[in-house]
């Protein structure tokens, strides 16, 4: 099949009159190779080849350094099946090495498939995931742990008008943790579990620069073992913010604003009478300001709920925010600066060892970039970081210095604001 759709005759391709479909045209247009009706990105990709002061960031009671590297090649290849029906596939093999500590090198790959159907005023996407990663878990164990998650989703798009679309997402991901030991438990009896998330959205608009939204939630999370059934849960959130579309001129511009901004209310409703619930403010935000011809500033923020790997606690929420500056040299070369700041804590309840502050951390980092050729992007970096222990008042010092290269096409759609933007989480501030 592949070689056919690479030696076929081009076509044109339909994206019907949705923005997603629009944007899956772009995606095609713009890939890094074309042979026939055959598209396909690929890159190489090393992160942090350098030295990293404390690898498990004293948490097993003292400094561990090491140097560390991770190198990826990520493929995306995209054939179009006809004029409105593209078959996506995605691939990420990754392997993360450590120079002294061996038993930390591992393989880890993430595959994704997919089919995008661009009809005139609908959007369809179907797909499913594979991955197998190791990576850093949580604040509560800070130590790379085998994740292995199944997923299968679908999402429906419909442009209502030329302001305004409805969407339909559907999402079912199952996380296995395999025979890990922590404490003598298995991660598999506390962790394991499966999710199933529905959410409608409405988009709207009436500014070129920017599409605004509004995300209705609900998720029921359940774990697959007897002990952990106590963290069974269900959550409803509604979110509203807005993401801003791509523009020609040029980034730098004063005034101008990227990135997207998601903030709401979510209830977190642990069926076990038992146990607290949690509720609040929720959300992410990452934007980028033009203050300057030639200087932008960055304000990020984030929190969000993450299940605890203890059988006798339920969950935590994890909070971060922080801003940068970005300074443009040259039209090749950037430096930035960017200072995070934030925490994890329980639930608080009426005693026990699982309630209030869990961590309070300070992150400094400091990014030189440089675009040495059109698909050559290569950085040098430097992190500085800081975490204070609740229990014990630990303070915990790290510093990183890690050089990254980047050859190749960026990989991904740009139909990722699906279970990208509208399900993002927090994710684990390292």
């Amino acid at each position: 099949m592949a070689f056919g759709l690479c030696v076929s005759p081009s076509v044109s391709f339909g994206q019907g009159s949705t923005w997603a479909g629009e944007g899956l045209a772009r995606m095609l247009e713009s890939a890094m190779w074309r042979a026939g009706r055959l598209r396909a990105n690929v890159a190489l990709q090393l992160r942090d080849v350098g030295y990293d002061s404390d690898i498990y960031y004293g948490y097993f009671g003292g400094s561990v350094p090491d140097g560390t590297f991770s190198a990826s090649t990520p493929v995306q290849l995209l054939f179009s099946l006809n004029k409105n029906t593209v078959l996506e596939l995605f691939d990420a093999p990754r392997y993360d090495f450590y120079l002294k500590t061996t038993a930390e090198r591992a393989w880890n790959n993430t595959f994704r498939g997919q089919f995008h159907f661009a009809l005139s005023k609908i959007y369809l996407r179907v797909g499913g995931e594979l991955a197998n990663n190791r990576r850093r878990l949580s604040q509560e164990l800070d130590v790379n742990i085998r994740e292995k998650t199944d997923r299968v989703d679908a999402l429906a798009l419909w442009q209502a008008s030329r302001i305004t679309s409805l969407a339909l997402f559907y999402d079912q991901v199952t996380y296995d943790y395999g025979d890990i030991l922590y404490g003598g438990a298995s991660l598999a009896e506390t962790l394991n579990r499966r999710v199933d998330s529905l959410e409608f959205a409405t988009f709207v608009q009436s500014n070129p620069r920017f599409r605004f939204f509004l995300d209705g939630q609900f998720a029921n999370y359940d774990f697959t073992s007897v002990i952990s059934r106590i963290k069974n849960t269900r959550s409803y959130a509604l979110f509203g913010g807005f993401v801003s579309v791509l523009q020609e001129e040029s980034p730098n511009q004063v005034g101008r604003i990227d990135g997207y901004a998601r903030i709401g209310y979510e209830k977190f409703d642990v069926l076990n009478v038992g146990q607290p619930d949690g509720s609040g403010l929720v959300g992410d935000v990452d934007l980028t300001v033009g203050i300057f011809k030639l200087t932008n500033a960055r304000l990020f923020y984030s929190k969000g709920y993450e299940f605890s790997i203890f059988a006798e606690a339920t969950f935590f929420a994890e909070q971060s925010y922080g801003v940068g500056l970005v300074r443009q040299l040259s039209r090749r070369a950037a430096l930035s600066y960017e200072l995070t700041i934030g925490q994890s804590s329980y639930p608080r309840t009426a005693g026990g060892s699982y309630s209030g502050l869990l961590y309070r951390f300070t992150n400094h980092r400091l990014n030189l970039s440089l675009a040495l050729a059109r698909n050559l992007r290569v950085s040098l970096s430097g992190t500085l970081a800081r975490r204070v222990t609740s229990e014990t008042s630990q303070v915990w010092r790290r510093w990183i210095v890690g050089l990254s290269l980047d050859y190749g096409a960026l990989v991904g759609p740009e139909s990722a604001l699906f279970g990208g933007l509208i399900r993002a989480t927090p994710g684990f501030t390292d």
